[in-house]
């Protein structure tokens, strides 16, 4: 047996024990997840068997984490969870089961713990680059927990470009384009969505979703004028009539304007109705 086989399973038997000894703890109360090596010092002890290093990082995580009893305070426990998590993304960025874990758990501690989690999913999209549920998982981070739609776009935009991915995220990056902000952008591909669509009833909803940004761009246009003319955005959108536009367009039923200046955004009228209960 070659000396590298012997420490292999010198190594293994080693874990096998630790993991047995923290199983038999769990019972006693409220364990404390200790603070990983970081992962430079861990690659250069590990060697060849950075990856077996990072899988031990995901599975001293999962072990801790299923033993958390219900009611604790996560923010006791996330930060040395986000430091493993990083760990085993940098120990072994291919293993998928780290990014999984990651996003079932961090964002929903809080805003900061969603940014980690991203932070950790960066590294799988560049290791993993025909995945497109890494991306889709940091899009939906930057949507539903940080509220930056233009950012969400962006990663729902390149989850779709994948190998495999589905063609709604391309469609709700466009809708979040113009939510936040983008408008013309939004337009633009919602065009080219509507143009290769094959399905009726589909380019139907295209079509209403098309209408209501042409109606948007008309008022993105009478603020370019306003703020060409007078040197400032209008206080509010009233500002803009009559001289600047007769009437400020309707965009319903899905949508309504809001405007933030020096911003216009197009925003689905249910995630407003969410927001103000």
């Amino acid at each position: 047996m070659s000396a590298r086989s012997l420490f292999f399973f010198l190594l293994l038997f080693s874990y096998g024990a630790l993991f047995s000894l923290q199983e038999a703890r769990f019972s006693e109360g409220n364990q404390q997840l200790a603070h990983p090596l970081p992962p430079v010092i861990q690659k250069i002890a590990l060697g060849y068997l950075h990856q077996l290093g990072g899988e031990m990082q995901f599975i001293k995580a999962s072990v801790f984490y299923g033993g958390v009893k219900p009611g604790r305070d996560p923010l006791e426990y996330a930060e040395p969870l986000a430091q493993h998590f990083t760990a085993a993304a940098s120990l072994h960025p291919q293993f998928i089961d780290t990014y999984f874990l990651c996003q079932a758990i961090l964002p929903y501690v809080n805003n900061d713990y969603a940014r980690d989690t991203n932070t950790v999913l960066a590294q799988g999209m560049v290791a993993l680059p025909d995945n497109f549920v890494l991306p889709f998982f940091a899009g939906f981070n930057h949507f539903y927990h940080l509220d930056e739609p233009l950012e969400a776009a962006r990663l729902f935009h390149l989850a779709a470009a994948r190998p495999n991915g589905p063609p709604i995220l391309e469609h709700l990056a466009n809708i979040l384009s113009a939510e936040g902000g983008n408008i013309y952008a939004a337009l633009i591909g919602l065009r080219g969505m509507y143009a290769s669509e094959k399905d009726e009833q589909v380019k139907m909803r295209y079509a209403e979703e098309i209408a209501a940004f042409e109606k948007a761009v008309t008022v993105l246009n009478a603020i370019q004028r306003h703020k060409k003319i007078k040197g400032t955005p209008p206080a509010a959108l009233n500002d803009l009539v009559p001289e600047y536009l007769p009437a400020i367009p309707d965009v319903g039923p899905i949508f309504m304007l809001e405007w933030k200046p020096p911003r216009l955004q197009v925003v689905r009228i249910t995630k407003m109705k969410t927001l103000r209960r």
